[in-house]
């Protein structure tokens, strides 16, 4: 079937095609998917008037691209994570259809990845959809060519054999993810369910040990380095507990309340959560915070009679993220309510000795 779409003609030589050939063969399943992935682009690559080829895993959910491989002739780089309008491959996408469009030397396309260095005055992007079985776009194979692009045509037909084989090979890598993902959340899900049972089955009437028992259970669940629990002191704010060694950040540390950004007593009881602080959010964000370099943070009002007594919060530093928000965050919001619950019931049995030790002795 391939010697039929690879005449002696296609390539510039019998050798080339049948090499060619040979390389689309020699792809199976049992192969890593990387060496896959990486095997395909080379071969892509070696039809002339190619100069780079690339694979994409599209991902509707964050409508980013996700780079499995690339192969140039120039030094050419795509991110690892993309979002979906920052390559041309986005036509393909939208379009479900093959596209192609002339590139210039000065375009955005060549400024933002580190461009060519070739002597072509200009070249074409071209590309090619990889389809699921049911016919929607799960990928991307993209391709820099010459403006003069010989045996188009069957070139085509080469490359959809091969979208073909990436189809079936991008389904199962998918697949594999989505299995992997589901088994880390349901390892999750009990690892956290048996963290909440046990942090609110504890008897314990040192309210000290339990916020630090809290903290230090969180750090753990969520993955992130810093966790605090913050009281209201009047119009003031303190850091009245603190997990994780983060410079900048102690025990007693106090801040006004326009400096805190805390959610507003009036807010319902749902935790905030910031997976990637940006300009945009950092106004959200304590200022000596943003300027230790919180990349994430999940807070949560601390509520006792209608009242918002404290905040709890985990903070990630750096390029960290907060992995399965909506997972996370409902773990946290039941972790909030059970610590909230606790200091209620802690400052009732409190003022319940108070009145007893009050009728016991009497003012005269």
């Amino acid at each position: 079937m391939l010697s039929e779409l690879a005449p002696n003609h296609y390539f510039s030589g019998i050798s080339m095609t049948r090499d060619l050939a040979d390389d689309l063969h020699s792809f199976h399943s049992t192969e890593p998917t990387e060496e896959i992935w990486e095997k395909t682009v080379e071969t892509i690559a070696r039809i002339p008037e190619i100069i780079a080829a690339w694979i994409l895993e599209y991902l509707p959910e964050s409508q980013n691209f996700h780079l499995l491989a690339l192969h140039s002739h120039s030094p050419f780089k795509i991110p690892k994570t993309v979002s979906k309008y920052s390559l041309p491959c986005h036509h393909v996408v939208d379009s479900n259809m093959i596209f192609e469009m002339n590139l210039l030397g000065e375009d955005d396309f060549f400024q933002s990845f580190g461009g060519f260095q070739s002597d072509k005055t200009s070249s074409m992007y071209l590309g090619y959809p990889i389809r699921s079985d049911i016919g929607t776009v799960i990928g991307v194979i993209g391709m820099v060519v010459e403006d003069k692009f010989k045996h188009k045509f069957k070139n085509l037909k080469l490359i959809d054999v091969i979208a073909d084989q990436l189809s079936q090979e991008l389904i199962r890598f998918k697949n594999e993810n989505l299995i992997a993902e589901t088994l880390n959340t349901a390892s999750f899900v009990k690892h956290s369910l048996a963290e909440l049972f046990r942090l609110l089955s504890t008897k314990s009437n040192d309210l000290t040990a339990i916020c630090r028992n809290y903290l230090q259970t969180g750090t753990k669940l969520f993955g992130l380095p810093l966790g605090l629990i913050a009281s209201k002191i009047g119009d003031d704010w303190e850091y009245s507990y603190v997990e994780g060694n983060v410079h900048g950040i102690f025990e007693g540390q106090r801040f006004s309340k326009e400096e805190s950004k805390f959610s507003t007593p009036t807010s319902s009881s749902s935790a905030k959560i910031l997976n990637k602080i940006s300009d945009v959010t950092a106004h959200r964000v304590r200022d000596h915070l943003v300027e230790l370099g919180v990349s994430c943070l999940m807070e949560f009002p601390l509520k006792v009679h209608n009242q918002t007594i404290g905040v709890l919060g985990f903070y990630g530093f750096k390029d960290q993220k907060i992995e399965s928000i909506e997972l996370s965050q409902r773990v946290f919001e039941l972790m909030g309510i059970g610590l909230a619950n606790t200091i209620e019931k802690h400052n009732i049995d409190l003022l319940s000795k108070i009145v007893f030790l009050e009728k016991e002795n009497p003012t005269i």
